[in-house]
């Protein structure tokens, strides 16, 4: 633990990405970017292309498929962006940089390291994520990994950016 964190970086861009999250816009301000044709247009042929995997998780989890679909294309733009910062350079610069919310990415990057190596596909501090942290197709926090990842392919590992067993099973 003591070593991962040693070779933390504290992120500026996070900082400064924090003081103006696009989630704080009004809804009207808000949703055109998301509610795009083109949007829609990937979100059916990401579908179309997942669709048996898709259908057997909606009956599984009773979750409709138009559901994990419409989060995939909200959180990542269906695979997309699903972030450039190292997840370890996001929270240790938001637990111990950002006063406002320290108490909150402290536990978070306390769940990372109780996740560790054993649940997670790949190393810590080489998992890529938001500025806040949020990883793979869904955008998990580290607590909703611990609570909601699932090792959907049976590999033994939670890859929410590789494996779509894993990644659509999970949310």
């Amino acid at each position: 633990v003591l070593a991962t964190l040693a070779g933390a970086k504290l992120q500026q861009s996070i900082l400064d990405a924090m003081a103006r999250p696009a989630e704080a816009k009004p809804w009207k301000d808000y949703h055109p970017l998301f509610l795009t044709d083109k949007r829609v247009d990937d979100g059916v042929a990401f579908y179309l292309q997942n669709r048996a995997l898709l259908e057997n998780v909606g009956k599984e989890y009773g979750v409709p498929p138009e559901v994990i679909v419409a989060i995939i294309g909200i959180e990542t733009n269906y695979g997309r962006i699903t972030g450039k910062y190292r997840v370890i350079d996001a929270l240790s610069t938001l637990a111990f940089h950002y006063p406002p919310r320290a108490q909150f990415f402290r536990g978070e990057l306390k769940q990372l390291f109780l996740l560790g190596d054993q649940h997670l596909a790949y190393p810590i501090d080489e998992l890529k994520g938001s500025y806040a942290g949020a990883m793979g197709l869904g955008q998990f926090m580290p607590s909703s990994i611990a609570k909601y990842g699932v090792d959907g392919d049976g590999d033994g590992k939670i890859d929410l950016w590789g494996s779509r067993d894993d990644a659509l099973a999970s949310i």
